[in-house]
């Protein structure tokens, strides 16, 4: 039971909103007019899930490895705290990485060559994201990845699951999702500057100015609003949820400094849960 509580505890929950949102909306969007499949939803957000959290386990033996976790004023690691040896860290990712490509076989017998790429890359990156050759989290290209994956990949590779087509308006909100989830590592990379540029962890925070980089963060929040006008999307008063975590995530962007800053992701995880709420008012003709 303890080592079942330790690896829960580093699945990193409070992340895994952005693996389950991209695939939810894109069956909210493919909903009009269409016979979506239940079933397909639930290989999909099986396979989703666990590539993110073969991706927070990597990360967390990794940067372990790397020196880069000696202190922390994020949550704690169970690699860097001695909870779990790092060889236990990696068999449980390459294990949610195993189930992950089972749940895969049925989506790759559905859309084809497209998704067997976009499959192949996403289980490598879930490595490459910290560790191999790519290291995009050290090269300041991590904020990228999270746009591409959580919003172009997933959301669209979704949506074509469910569609066997892609519309302007899926690509919209894919922009959206995208920039929503670059929002969590965006708190997560301003938290940890002061440190990352102690431990020559070259993220894209530690790259540009702070205020700089608040701006960037905030945009992340703001510019979801946008793509999903351009979708065809309508406010209302149901509206006010996600705006008012947008506002808050906010605030706390440019007023708040190191652990201060981890009540920004919660509030980013609840943000990105409750745009669905938008998804879901989308009229009929959006998709």
């Amino acid at each position: 039971m303890q080592r079942l509580k330790h690896f829960f505890f580093a699945t990193r929950p409070k992340t895994l909103a952005a693996a389950i949102v991209p695939p939810m909306a894109a069956f909210f969007l493919a909903r009009h007019g269409k016979d979506v499949s239940y079933l397909l939803l639930g290989f999909i957000l099986l396979s989703a899930v666990m590539i993110q959290i073969a991706t927070n386990l990597f990360n967390d033996v990794i940067d372990f490895e790397k020196g880069s976790d000696k202190i922390r004023v994020g949550p704690k690691r169970v690699s860097a705290s001695g909870l779990v040896p790092p060889e236990m860290v990696k068999k449980w990712a390459y294990a949610c990485l195993a189930i992950a490509f089972l749940a895969g076989i049925p989506l790759i017998l559905r859309g084809g060559v497209i998704i067997f790429f976009l499959g192949v890359i996403s289980l490598y990156l879930s490595y490459g994201y910290t560790g191999g050759i790519a290291q995009l989290a050290y090269r300041g290209l991590g904020e990228l990845f999270v746009f591409l994956f959580f919003g172009l990949f997933a959301f669209l590779g979704s949506y074509y699951l469910f569609t066997l087509e892609l519309t302007w308006e899926s690509f919209y909100l894919a922009c959206s999702l995208g920039l929503l989830a670059t929002t969590l590592i965006g708190i997560n990379n301003l938290r940890d500057r002061g440190l990352d540029i102690l431990a020559k962890k070259f993220t894209l925070a530690t790259r540009m100015k702070e205020g700089h980089y608040q701006l960037f963060c905030a945009s992340t929040v703001i510019l979801p609003y946008l793509f999903y006008a351009f979708a065809g999307g309508k406010f209302s008063f149901l509206s006010a949820v996600p705006i008012v975590f947008a506002c808050l995530i906010i605030r706390i962007i440019f007023q708040a400094k190191g652990e201060k800053l981890n009540v920004g992701l919660k509030f980013a995880s609840l943000h990105l849960l409750s745009f669905l709420i938008l998804i879901f008012q989308l009229p009929a003709g959006a998709s």
